[in-house]
């Protein structure tokens, strides 16, 4: 089990552009759907959920696919766990999510996170262009959760990957039943900053949060995370 605060986790949320990243989280956190749009910058989420009976905090960063030409480490390091998504009807947004399992296989050597990888646009799959028996397979070589959901038709498996995901990233055991999730988002405010309008965007002092994220904020919650752990390790009796 890991040493830091337990009531903290988070999540990055990565793949190609147009794969659903943003709908896929706002779906989460709200039980809404505000269909697709492109953000060429990384979004931060903040939200309290309620897992096995106990509140989480959740912070969950939509890490944009529209200029990323690098692997995003920094992102990765400063997450607990990872989600992988790509589009059943887009052949290279799989390949891609391939790609980024390559890159996370690296880190994972030290950072030993949880990773997701899941298929979304289910509800198009007249159009699929990557088989079920594929995706499972990758998943099973890199060792990691494997669904399929469409963010469109709100598919109950978005919130077992989210569910699992949190569950496992806190070093705890995957959730039983049905969880209730305190969902407390302004959908309207959030899609000012989503579709590019509002810097930072924010509900009342209980509800959620949506920011355009910087690196120097997920640095320093790395520097935080750190000292987290300093002092939550016992010192060794000489």
């Amino acid at each position: 089990m890991k040493t830091e605060d337990l009531s903290k986790v988070r999540i990055a949320v990565l793949g190609k552009v147009n794969v659903g990243k943003s709908a896929l989280t706002v779906r989460y956190l709200t039980r809404r759907f505000i269909g697709e749009y492109r953000s060429n910058a990384d979004l931060l989420y903040r939200q309290t959920v309620t897992i096995n009976n106990s509140p989480l905090e959740v912070e969950i960063i939509d890490v944009s696919g529209e200029t990323r030409d690098s692997f995003p480490s920094d992102q990765v390091s400063w997450a607990d766990g990872c989600i992988i998504v790509y589009s059943l009807i887009d052949k290279e947004s799989f390949d891609y999510a391939v790609s980024t399992l390559q890159n996370l296989q690296k880190h994972r050597a030290v950072n030993n996170v949880p990773i997701t990888l899941l298929g979304n646009k289910l509800d198009l799959e007249h159009l699929r262009e990557v088989d079920e028996a594929l995706g499972k397979s990758t998943a099973l070589q890199y060792n990691c959760a494997f669904y399929e959901v469409s963010v469109a038709d709100n598919s109950p498996e978005i919130y077992h990957a989210f569910d699992h995901l949190l569950s496992e990233s806190r070093g705890g055991s995957p959730p039983n039943g049905s969880i209730h999730k305190i969902r407390k988002f302004s959908v309207t405010k959030m899609l000012g900053t989503l579709i590019g309008g509002e810097k930072k965007c924010s509900s009342n002092s209980q509800g959620g949060t949506v920011v355009v994220c910087n690196k120097s904020d997920l640095c320093r919650s790395r520097v935080l995370k750190r000292r987290q752990n300093f002092v939550a390790t016992p010192a060794t009796s000489l």
